[in-house]
């Protein structure tokens, strides 16, 4: 298994948008092949927004990257200038 993190910086007027889109984008990302689980959060102490993935592996995580729906993601942030960075690691210690 392996696991994404995508932590984002929207500014406080950004949040409803942000929070709109990504409610129709989780669940096209949730039916991906290769997709585990999706839990999303917003930390707004820290003008956060964070969502991780858990995908079956690593080529799961790449045929995403690769695809439509990833490239529609990083369009969203370029085009409302919102600052993100993604990490992915494998899973050492899976609790099935």
């Amino acid at each position: 298994m392996f696991i994404t993190t995508t932590i984002s910086k929207p500014r406080a007027d950004q949040i409803e948008s942000v929070e709109t889109y990504m409610a129709s984008f989780l669940p096209r990302l949730k039916e991906l092949s290769g997709v585990e689980a999706v839990y999303h959060y917003l930390r707004p102490e820290q003008h956060e927004d964070v969502t991780i993935i858990v995908w079956d592996d690593q080529a799961a995580l790449s045929m995403y990257r690769e695809s439509a729906l990833f490239r529609e993601a990083v369009i969203y942030e370029k085009e409302q200038q919102i600052p993100s960075v993604r990490e992915g690691f494998p899973l050492v210690y899976p609790l099935s």
